[in-house]
């Protein structure tokens, strides 16, 4: 097993994942018809979240805020060359409200691309911990999402542990609803045998379930690296379920349809996509309207 939920677990302590009830819709704040480019206004400088981060650039020192353990190595690091996927947007995002969803184009193609980029980047993270995969795992995250990852590989590097398995993502991606803000989604992501590991090696006992259920709450998100407010989908929280196979998918998607309809009725602007997308359908379309990336071509 490979998400956070299960590896927490695994490596003895109690499990980082989101309940159900206590995942809530990003507030809708209406169809914004202003333009997708913006100046990001500026604000006063914070100081890092690492009492002992000595970044050297102005860049650097933004990362800092966000990132648990510094490295000098975030001065210059950034994807797609360190995290092996062709991100071409900020590392350092936060939800905007303001953003139109619309802008992506094939919402639903961006939202399963978002899923399979956390799960791939996470998966790698926790698998071959090292400094510069936080800036990876930021570059997939926001909100609470990122700082339960950010902990746990942080956790990962202070003890020398690692996750068994490798780098994985879902091959199919559900897109159960979406807002003017936000998507919800769901797949079923399949426990790979453990590795081997060498005697110098601790490796996190992921065998307590064969499959886990996940369900995805994405966030409309504007980088913060630059004065060009990108916007983008990323994971903002994450709900986990094991069990022993996927057979179990349908009714987890149903399960959050659900949860969609109650959003909506309470006044969110939720509506339903029921759309199903596949790494084949992403990596065989790659059209001017969607994402252009296929997930068989990022790093190991």
């Amino acid at each position: 097993m490979t998400l956070v939920s299960i590896l927490a677990v695994g490596c003895g302590g109690e499990s980082r994942s989101s309940t159900v009830d206590s995942v809530s819709p990003i507030a809708d704040p209406g169809v914004d018809t202003g333009p997708v480019v913006e100046v990001v206004p500026t604000t006063a400088a914070q100081p890092p979240l690492d009492p002992n981060a000595a970044p050297t650039t102005p860049l650097g020192e933004l990362r800092a805020r966000y990132l648990p353990i510094w490295s000098p190595d975030f001065d210059w690091a950034f994807p797609p060359e360190v995290c092996g996927s062709d991100w071409a947007l900020d590392a350092i995002a936060e939800p905007n409200e303001s953003a139109n969803l619309a802008a992506l184009g094939d919402i639903a193609a961006a939202a399963a691309l978002s899923v399979m980029r956390f799960d791939f980047l996470l998966t790698r993270a926790l698998t071959q911990p090292h400094v510069l995969e936080q800036l990876c795992v930021a570059v997939a995250t926001v909100g609470s999402s990122r700082t339960e990852a950010l902990d746990l590989l942080a956790e990962y590097l202070d003890t020398g542990v690692r996750a068994a398995g490798t780098p994985s993502y879902p091959q199919e991606v559900t897109i159960v609803a979406a807002s003017p803000t936000a998507a919800l989604a769901v797949a079923c992501v399949v426990a790979e045998p453990p590795q081997d590991a060498s005697p110098q090696e601790e490796v996190a006992d992921e065998s307590a379930a064969a499959a886990l259920l996940q369900a995805y709450l994405l966030a409309a998100s504007r980088g913060l690296e630059d004065a060009v407010a990108d916007v983008s989908l990323r994971v903002a929280n994450v709900v986990s379920r094991p069990v022993e196979s996927c057979t179990a998918l349908d009714s987890w998607s149903a399960e959050w349809a659900v949860r969609a309809e109650e959003w909506a009725a309470s006044g969110g602007l939720w509506g339903p996509v029921e759309r199903t997308v596949s790494v084949e359908e992403l990596c065989r379309s790659q059209r001017a309207d969607g994402p252009g990336e296929c997930p068989r071509e990022w790093g190991p």
